[in-house]
């Protein structure tokens, strides 16, 4: 115990170690916080141990079928003290020694065979249940990694409206203090101003609250984080049929193959509990010997030591005629078992079905989302170009220049946002499907670039 917790720190050290000098040379990217969520993400660690737990039930359930051999050994120390009437009392050793070898093997009981194909239905959805948290460890940092960088967005946007609403409150006290405006405009500036400083704390909380959700998954504070690059590749799903990607779905998603192990483990268990009615056949052989010491017990001639072996094989057929209703009552039980995962069954295929459609949708809109969104960043730039022109000459006021700010900077961030959700979407139809794996990441990883230290440490 003390040697396994001494690896478990060194493990821990050195980890922290790595990270630490990734920290310090370059941001975090998404298959490096993959990479520390598989070490130190406990809901990870618990699937991955509730997986070695379950393949077991296979080795336990053929362990039932093969010889079960058993040594006994003995050793006995007495003495025996015979008092009779009108005679000397006689006192004399009773020793002996001696060991015996059994073997019992199970020739036909039904419960036992069908529990066999009940322990590898179990081994099989343990595995389908491994493989659902791999693919949900993927969704979790994907989605908690590109959390942050909209939050940071957020954050750029609330400080950066902030700046330009303090730099236009300035100028219009300028402006009223020579007489060139109304102090409704200050006061409007001022309204103003006080609502991007309220944003911009709630940025900065937001982001910090994104941050601590990834901490949790990852277990190391991520500080610096890489960004998605603005022309990342918008690739169309293949191929791009909603229909071939559903059965794709009901083929090979793991979750839905959970429930169909499920299945088959219960539809075991329901033929097991009717061998209660089958007789049962089983073999047993044994040998033993024993080594008696001479005893003198009165009599006139002692009794000598001996040695005593004894060989013996037994088949025994056992007939079940009436166990008390408990044979009866197992198979009601195990068939309503049974049909309670067939119904989950039924219900985690149609609740495929509908995320595999939603997710391939989805991701279409994505696609489309992201294009308008880049040209709405593109129109609000050129309204803002007109407005401050209007507004330098006189003709467009300082509320217009704001609204226009506003609308642009809204529409950078919610463009970044956009592609932070096709990103993250493209995943979920994978692991919908169930081929999600870590090179998506790391082709993701490919479309990640640095972004300034600045940037990012704001409301850390």
């Amino acid at each position: 115990m003390k040697k396994l917790s001494k690896t478990i720190v060194l493990k821990n050290i050195i980890g922290a170690f790595i990270f630490a000098n990734i920290s310090t040379v370059s941001a975090l990217d998404l298959s490096e916080a993959l990479e520390l969520a598989q070490q130190y993400d406990t809901t990870y660690q618990a699937a991955y141990a509730g997986y070695l737990a379950a393949i077991e039930s296979s080795s336990q359930s053929t362990a039932a079928v093969l010889p079960q051999i058993g040594f006994n050994a003995f050793i006995q120390r007495g003495r025996t003290e015979i008092d009779k009437v009108g005679s000397p009392v006689v006192d004399s050793d009773n020793n002996s020694d001696g060991y015996s070898i059994n073997l019992n093997q199970v020739i036909f009981d039904k419960t036992v065979f069908d529990n066999l194909d009940q322990g590898d239905a179990i081994a099989a959805k343990a595995l389908a249940d491994l493989e659902t948290a791999k693919q949900d460890t993927v969704v979790r940092v994907a989605t908690a990694y590109f959390d942050i960088l909209t939050a940071i967005e957020t954050l750029e946007t609330a400080s950066a409206e902030k700046k330009a609403i303090s730099k236009q409150l300035e100028q219009s006290k300028e402006r009223f203090n020579v007489g060139l405006s109304a102090i409704t405009d200050v006061k409007e500036q001022q309204a103003s101003y006080d609502i991007a400083v309220a944003d911009e704390i709630i940025a900065i909380n937001n982001l910090s609250n994104r941050r601590e959700a990834l901490r949790v998954i990852i277990n190391v504070y991520p500080e610096k984080l890489e960004i998605a690059r603005e022309d990342i590749p918008l690739v169309i799903p293949e191929p791009m049929d909603i229909n071939a990607w559903q059965e794709k779905a009901l083929q090979t998603n793991f979750t839905l193959l959970s429930t169909k192990y499920s299945v088959d483990a219960a539809q075991s268990a329901y033929d097991g509990s009717k061998g209660g009615h089958y007789p049962s056949l089983s073999l047993n052989a044994s040998y033993g010997a024993t080594n008696s010491d001479e005893r003198d017990i009165g009599f006139s001639q002692p009794i000598p030591a001996s040695e005593n072996t004894d060989a013996k094989i037994i088949l025994s057929l056992d007939i079940p005629i009436y166990s008390g209703g408990l044979t009866s009552s197992t198979v009601r039980q195990k068939s309503a078992e049974l049909a309670q995962t067939k119904a989950l069954h039924e219900q985690a295929k149609r609740l495929t079905i509908a995320l595999a459609r939603s997710a391939y949708l989805s991701l279409e809109a994505d696609i489309a989302t992201v294009k308008a969104r880049k040209q709405a960043v593109i129109s609000t730039q050129t309204s803002l170009d007109a407005t401050m022109a209007g507004y330098d000459a006189g003709t467009r006021t300082s509320v217009d220049v704001l609204l226009s700010q506003r609308l642009l900077y809204s529409s950078q961030r919610e463009y970044s946002v956009a592609r932070y959700t096709y990103i993250t979407n493209s995943l979920k139809l994978k692991q919908v499907a169930g081929t999600l794996t870590s090179n998506d990441v790391n082709e993701i990883n490919k479309w990640l670039i640095p972004e300034s230290t600045t940037q990012q440490q704001t409301g850390k």
